[in-house]
């Protein structure tokens, strides 16, 4: 019987070995050339070619040597360069307001625009498109790619499939970025994002959940740290599930949707017109959410729940009222109860989560990239985020 060995491209070696080390010292490690070398596989002379490549490139910088005393020679130590480039990212989950940052390779914000929208729920793409150009203009550094984090479901291709807040249809967000900016972009869906940011610089462990509650209500979930998308890319799409049949109308035509019934402006409205009752909505809100994700939480034996949302909403009532119902509807007899708590990461987790996506996706593109001439923007004065008459609308 014949065996067919097959062989791996020198490209995908070189890709892997430096999104091996770039995830080893991202976002603040330091960690010398021995180290990486033992931590990563490679020899002294592999190791050393790698890491020379990223230093070429500004993806790494020497920081100088390390810290121990006495004999032996000291090692040069080396970190993410968080100047070596930018990403633009930007977070649509607001219906009110377009957010988008600058954000360096470290994952720290240094930059940010903001754009209201006239219409509440009326984002427009020329808007966005707006928004891209002055963050683009506040930089000379090279660009690495641009993130676009999007309410509802979006497939690989950056398209939106559907994103009922914004009234989005098929949508072909990343094609209509990149013909616009030439800039590779990225498009997913925010919860993802918030997850993603979570994990990389608040609270999370490798088999958690996490539930972000604003505009709408969305949840993301991530199994032996790798975030679960699903067949059709709706995963975590609970906002529109049903939970109380004679509840009230949801803005995507059913009644008693988890959206419906916990977003932020839905509990805002109830509590201004019933403030003595503020702490009892609460606790409302936050034991129909753990009845309404109890089972998954069980399903998939989840050691964290991470709740994010404005503080005066996801506070002591709600999140107490939450653990009492995963505590009453999960069985411990046979395993631990998972940690609850809320998210401290603030309003740019979307942005910062959206960023590291795209250094995830784009970081071991760079050598075919000129540091020297920038990332062209070939974009005509008065060119916008177009509509082509064969794509859908949005």
């Amino acid at each position: 019987m014949s065996r067919t060995t097959l062989k791996s491209d020198p490209s995908d070696v070189r890709a892997r070995n430096i999104r091996a080390v770039f995830q080893l010292l991202f976002p603040v490690d330091q960690m010398s050339r021995a180290e990486l070398g033992r931590r990563v596989g490679l020899s002294r002379m592999a190791i050393s070619e790698v890491v020379g490549e990223m230093v070429d490139n500004h993806l790494l910088r020497e920081t100088g040597m390390d810290s121990r005393t006495g004999r032996g020679k000291r090692s040069v130590m080396l970190a993410v360069d968080p100047d070596g480039w930018r990403i633009v990212s930007v977070d649509l989950t607001q219906t009110f307001v377009i957010r988008g940052a600058l954000v360096d390779l470290c994952g720290r914000i240094v930059g940010r625009v903001e754009i209201p929208c006239e219409n509440a729920g009326d984002v427009q793409l020329e808007v966005v498109g707006e928004l891209c150009e002055k963050l683009l203009s506040m930089t000379d550094r090279p660009v690495l790619g641009m993130g676009m984090a999007v309410p509802g479901v979006v497939d690989p291709d950056g398209v939106v499939i559907r994103s009922v807040n914004l009234g989005w249809t098929n949508v072909p967000l990343k094609k209509r970025a990149e013909t616009r900016f030439h800039i590779p972009t990225v498009v997913c869906n925010d919860t993802n994002m918030a997850l993603l940011g979570e994990c990389y610089f608040g609270d999370c462990s490798a088999d958690s959940m996490f539930i972000k509650i604003g505009q709408g209500v969305g949840a993301a979930v991530c199994v032996n740290g790798e975030i679960v998308n699903g067949r059709g890319y709706a995963a975590g799409e609970i906002g529109h599930v049903v939970v109380d049949p004679k509840g009230p109308r949801c803005v995507c035509g059913k009644r008693g949707c988890l959206e419906a019934l916990l977003s932020v402006p839905h509990l805002r409205e109830r509590i201004d017109s019933e403030p003595e009752d503020r702490t009892s909505i609460l606790a409302e809100a936050g034991q129909r959410l753990g009845r309404a994700l109890a089972m998954t939480v069980s399903l998939l034996d989840l050691s964290d729940v991470s709740v994010f949302g404005p503080p005066e909403i996801v506070g002591e009532a709600f999140i107490g009222s939450m653990r009492e119902e995963l505590e009453a509807r999960i069985s411990a007899d046979y395993r631990d109860m998972p940690s609850l708590h809320r998210c401290q990461q603030g309003d740019d987790l979307v942005l910062r989560g959206q960023a590291v996506a795209v250094i995830r996706q784009l970081i071991d593109s760079i050598h075919n990239r000129s540091l020297v001439e920038g990332v062209v923007r070939s974009t005509s004065e008065g060119e916008q985020l177009h509509h082509d008459p064969g794509e859908p609308s949005n």
